[in-house]
């Protein structure tokens, strides 16, 4: 979608004391999370009228706060998730991609489908939003020349400039009292970084303008740096890093993040241990595993976080069977039967054992596309048995 386009047509000038306009919970991770949880609770009814009480009582926004930004259950640490939903729903109005129906409570039902499917994709596309809107809303409020003035010249002085006269503008248009500035300094800090990281220009960390670029990292909520956690042994921390960076292009830092998560579950599950034992194959016990997608993400994204498309590796079982060469963008396609083989007798056990670590369905998703099958997702463990028969393997 081309949100440039879409903003052509929208006045984002700010009537002073009313409305949402920013806040410092704005990040393209949240905007991306309310957006899915929107058209989750709509999807029988895209002119539902909602709240943010039907958000939070969303089990989809329930299990995307705790699994993707680490945050405990609502029921335990209702103040962990205070206005996080509020302030998107609050913005997304403002851009008019939903309408605010009434104000008390304040409730919306949504205006622009096209543009919330586009933001619910992944985090960078709620940034593609982001930025345009942040550009936008600089112009329509003439705040843009001081931004542009930084861009230009991109000192700690011209950045102290624009610091100064964004609160100049927020004591006549925004609700603040007193002289406190802390709040509006940290609203300027999130709208300054969503500029400056548009422009490849330095952004704001703690007052101080960076030494490059500013790092796409400081524009979302969930900061915590996971590029080193789990990092599998036999892999290099420059390999490592590489890969997640290749994950993060994929599908955004929310989709690394929870990419990250699923592979430790598949190492968790299986001890740190290769699930392919045989010596044919070079198992190596004690030599730490990788956990390698069956069918490759970058032709495959929508098994991408499929357990089932997951299996656990050694570093030279990963390296020099399952790709060729160790080019990770090729796949020996005689080993990755010998892997979906295995996945499928792992998967069994794991059912016949009452277990709900894999789902079914999501195998057969997987081994459809791998061979080129029509099994239906109803098919059972019995049914699926002849696919591993000599005639594939």
């Amino acid at each position: 979608m081309n949100f440039q386009e879409y903003f052509n047509n929208k006045n984002l000038k700010k009537i002073p004391k009313q409305g949402l306009h920013y806040e410092q919970k704005t990040t393209p991770d949240l905007l991306w999370c309310v957006s899915l949880v929107i058209l989750d609770i709509t999807k029988n009814d895209r002119n539902l009228v909602f709240s943010d009480s039907e958000i939070r009582l969303s089990p989809l926004f329930d299990n995307l706060m705790q699994d993707y930004f680490s945050k405990p259950s609502q029921a335990l640490a209702p103040g962990e998730y205070n206005k996080v939903s509020s302030y998107q729903l609050g913005l997304l109005s403002y851009a008019g991609i939903l309408e605010k129906v009434s104000d008390r409570p304040k409730q919306y039902k949504i205006t622009n489908l096209e543009a919330l499917e586009y933001m619910s994709t992944n985090d960078l596309n709620a940034s593609k939003f982001l930025t345009e809107y942040t550009e936008k809303f600089l112009n329509d409020n003439g705040l843009i020349v001081d931004f542009e003035k930084y861009k230009n010249n991109p000192t700690q002085a011209n950045h102290l400039i624009a610091k100064d006269k964004y609160w100049l503008w927020a004591k006549i248009n925004t609700k603040i009292r007193g002289t406190d500035r802390k709040h509006t300094y940290r609203v300027f800090n999130k709208m300054f970084n969503v500029y400056c990281y548009k422009h490849r220009i330095p952004g704001e960390d703690g007052s101080n303008i960076t030494s490059g670029p500013c790092p796409y990292s400081f524009l979302i909520y969930n900061r915590k740096n996971f590029r080193d956690e789990n990092m599998p042994s036999g892999m290099t921390r420059r390999e490592y890093r590489e890969s997640v960076l290749l994950d993060i292009d994929a599908s955004g830092v929310v989709g690394a993040v929870l990419l990250q998560k699923v592979k430790a579950d598949i190492k968790k599950k299986y001890n740190g241990i290769s699930e392919i034992q045989e010596q044919e194959y070079n198992f190596t016990p004690e030599g730490g595993v990788h956990i390698h997608h069956m069918l490759p993400q970058h032709s495959n994204p929508e098994f991408v976080l499929f357990r089932e498309n997951l299996i656990a590796l050694t570093p030279g079982q990963h390296l020099s069977y399952a790709h060729i060469q160790g080019n990770t963008h090729r796949i020996n396609a005689e080993f990755q039967k010998v892997c979906l083989k295995r996945k499928f007798e792992n998967i069994k056990t794991s059912l016949k054992n009452g277990e709900d670590f894999y789902v079914l369905n999501k195998f057969i998703q997987v081994i459809n596309s791998a061979f080129n099958l029509k099994l239906k997702e109803t098919s059972s463990l019995d049914q699926i048995e002849p696919v591993f028969s000599n005639i594939y393997f």
